[in-house]
């Protein structure tokens, strides 16, 4: 024998049905032409829902960018230039002195003792003279010259130069004849020399 299931019983399956298949077949048959336009905002937007395949390319623009919100990093490598160079800002204040440095190492001891060697020729009317200043034992000579007396315009000082390490030598000649005595002084500056 059949049994025919009561009226109640076929609404009630009816209902439940349509509770478990209807959000889904909903979901289904609603595309985007039948959503008005500008009529989805923020609050029917999941939040970190929208993916990059979501965004059509290119159709973005800088109006949908919050002024300042992207960084250098949001941008491809030579997408930025540099721009020319500022003027130059006022110069900063002195910093901090900084600590001491390390002490160097001794430098080579420089010339000591100095003292000025002269000698001087007999004083007479010879057409030529010459002398030499020697330095003292364990010191060089480190400069010199010569110095003519009672020349009147008449002598020339020829040579004043160092005739070795240890000495200076000076010479003199008449350039005019004359009876006048006249006499050549010459100085040897000497030190110890390291």
């Amino acid at each position: 024998m059949i049994r025919i299931p009561s009226p109640a019983t076929c609404i009630s399956t009816v209902a439940l049905l349509f509770a478990v298949t209807g959000t889904a077949t909903a979901a289904g048959l609603i595309t985007g032409a039948q959503i008005k336009n500008n009529t989805v905002g923020s609050p029917d937007i999941r939040n970190n829902s929208i993916a990059t395949q979501d965004v059509k390319n290119n159709s973005l623009t800088s109006l949908d960018v919050h002024d300042g919100s992207l960084k250098a990093t949001d941008f491809a490598a030579g997408e930025l230039t540099t721009g020319p160079a500022g003027p130059a800002g006022p110069a900063g204040s002195a910093g901090p002195t900084g600590p001491a440095g390390v002490a160097g190492p001794q430098g080579v001891p420089g010339a000591s003792g100095v003292q000025i060697v002269t000698v001087s020729t007999v004083s007479n009317s010879a057409n030529v003279k010459w002398i030499q200043a020697h330095c003292p034992a364990g010191k060089s000579v480190v400069g010199g010259g010569a110095k003519l007396f009672n020349a009147g315009g008449f002598v020339a000082l020829d040579e004043s130069y160092p005739a070795s390490a240890t000495s200076w030598l000076a010479s003199g000649y008449e350039i005019n004849p004359t009876f006048a005595n006249w006499n050549l002084m010459v100085f040897a500056i000497c030190a110890t020399v390291a």
